[in-house]
């Protein structure tokens, strides 16, 4: 045989031979890739599943702790000194503070784990807002400003979802905020959906702390108050909507955070 033939096809031979082995490598790389997704996707599940038991089990206890508190706040039970309103005040706060905790856990769960949706539906964001504001006013016990004013503005979204995250950001707001200050809120429309801001008048944010935000639980607090899990779950809850999250801050001048809305179907402002 040609000596430049045998040459050739000994050439030909180590390249199948090559690409045997380039393929098999391949292959059990996917193999391994594709057992190591299922892997952290079974993982993402059980954990969710723990999440949501332990949460469900939290409520419970908060419930009664809340209830009976709020009795004693009431008076219901005799009248409390001035120290003692204080101190059952601090129990409430502190009670409806680790509840929101539990939901806010049980959700970034279910994001990690993928079984977290949205369901959009047209929502009147006026009134929605106004809603907030009328339900947050006693817990954060700042008062809250709403600039809103005009017909009724639909857009569609998750009316549960926007909720936790208006609520988030008024009660940071309102932990930053300077005691006597007032929190507020605002709505305006942009050429491509609407826009939320939610203001406070507190000790604003160093650019260190500012670039440290959206690190999961990460305080933008000065004195380090709070998990900071809130606004990392914000920034996901509105991104699944397609919309953007920002915050504008200076240190000694207050924060705002403000977050996009695009329309997703029906839509008037």
């Amino acid at each position: 045989m040609n000596a430049t033939l045998i040459v050739g096809a000994v050439i030909m031979g180590v390249a199948l031979v090559g690409a045997g082995v380039a393929i098999a490598v391949l292959a059990r790389t996917n193999v391994t890739r594709g057992r190591r997704i299922r892997e952290l996707d079974e993982l993402a599940l059980r954990r969710a599943d723990q999440v949501s038991a332990l949460s469900h089990e939290i409520r419970t206890p908060l419930a009664i702790i809340r209830g009976s508190a709020e009795l004693l706040a009431d008076e219901s039970a005799g009248e409390l000194t001035e120290h003692q309103s204080r101190f059952v005040r601090k129990i409430i706060d502190n009670a409806h503070w680790t509840s929101s905790l539990a939901e806010q856990l049980l959700v970034r769960a279910r994001i990690e784990a993928g079984l977290f949706s949205i369901s959009r539906l047209p929502v009147d964001l006026r009134r929605l807002l106004r809603d907030i504001v009328e339900d947050v006013t006693p817990l954060t016990r700042r008062d809250i400003v709403l600039d809103s004013s005009g017909a009724p503005a639909l857009i569609d979204v998750d009316p549960e979802t926007i909720r936790q995250v208006v609520v988030n950001l008024i009660s940071n707001a309102a932990r930053s905020d300077i005691e006597g200050g007032r929190v507020e809120v605002r709505l305006w429309w942009i050429d491509d959906g609407a826009v939320i801001a939610v203001s406070d008048g507190g000790a604003g944010m160093s650019p260190e702390q500012r670039d440290r935000l959206f690190t999961r639980f990460a305080s933008g607090q000065p004195l380090g108050n709070g998990t900071g899990i809130g606004l990392f779950i914000s920034q996901q809850l509105v991104e699944l909507h397609g919309g953007r999250l920002f915050v504008d801050t200076l240190s000694g001048r207050g924060t705002t955070v403000m977050f996009t809305l695009p329309y997703g179907g029906r839509h008037g402002g």
